[in-house]
């Protein structure tokens, strides 16, 4: 008996709907699903984002699907994140409307680590196991975002920073990003910064990034100088700030965390590959 075309593809659809009960969302796997495969399922987008970006639309959510692009492993648009083909799902990002209430969704929470997010009290539950996290504001699910699960973490490429996210509770948001400013002006928000840390038994994180047109070990430097600020002139103890280069962004930044216990210690977020980064030898950057 031949076998029929239309018949072989919705056992292949079926047989991914079963792969994604555990992992996944309507059988769609990132790092493992295609764009054929999605479109096989859902149809066409209804937007198209961009070249490796679309949108699907239904009455009760709006699904952002995300592509691989297929280039070389870096640090933003111009480089890729995961090492696979191009035009495999890389995460699904699910805004429902109106929010749905978490006890609809019968979820077990067992299955869940529970964070509280940033100032604004969201509750972020994540399951890095299977690839899924939920964030919630109140009762309201607000998002649901599909990702590579742990078992896929050797498709991820090197180098990269990755955030820590065990013994912990809290994911905060920072106490103040500095940008590009003189060390007198700097000074007075880290005074601001010293005063925070002296309320509580807490500890200064201080992550620095250097611009794309930066002189050698800008960021480091810059972290440096801010420590021996705190130690030096406001008598903060050393064995509690910890500095971090955290490479290049589009403008130089230094950027300020109080971290006290179970909160999440921060990772560096850089946005430009050191490939695309000038590297100033014999000139000054403007205003230093």
């Amino acid at each position: 008996m031949r076998n029929n075309p239309k018949n072989i593809a919705i056992l292949v659809i079926l047989l991914c709907a079963a792969t994604a009960e555990a992992r996944g969302w309507r059988g769609i796997v990132p790092l493992h699903s295609t764009r054929s495969q999605v479109e096989q399922l859902l149809g066409p987008p209804n937007e198209q984002n961009g070249p490796h970006s679309v949108v699907y639309k239904t009455p009760n959510e709006t699904v952002l699907i995300d592509y691989s692009n297929g280039l070389p492993c870096g640090i933003g648009e111009k480089y890729g994140r995961w090492r696979v083909a191009p035009n495999t799902v890389i995460d699904i990002f699910i805004n429902p409307h109106p929010g749905s209430p978490l006890s609809q969704l019968s979820i077990d929470e067992g299955r869940y680590k529970k964070f509280i997010v940033g100032h604004l009290s969201e509750t972020r539950y994540v399951n890095s196991r299977e690839g899924e996290a939920l964030t919630v504001v109140g009762n309201e699910v607000r998002s649901i975002d599909y990702f590579a699960a742990a078992d896929d973490s050797h498709l991820e490429c090197p180098g990269l920073p990755k955030a820590d996210l065990t013994n912990c509770e809290y994911i905060i948001d920072p106490f103040d990003s500095l940008g590009e400013m003189g060390f007198e002006q700097e000074d007075l928000f880290l005074d601001n910064f010293f005063i925070a840390l002296s309320n509580k038994k807490s500890m200064a994180y201080i992550i620095a990034y250097g611009g794309r047109r930066a002189r050698p070990n800008e960021a480091q430097k810059r972290a440096d100088r801010a420590k021996q600020y705190l130690t030096t002139i406001r008598h903060f103890p050393a064995d509690r700030i910890k500095v971090i280069d955290g490479g290049y962004r589009e403008k130089r930044d230094l950027v300020l965390y109080v971290v006290s216990e179970a909160v999440c210690r921060p990772t560096p977020q850089p946005t430009v590959d050191p490939r695309d980064v000038e590297i100033l030898r014999h000139r000054r950057v403007k205003g230093r």
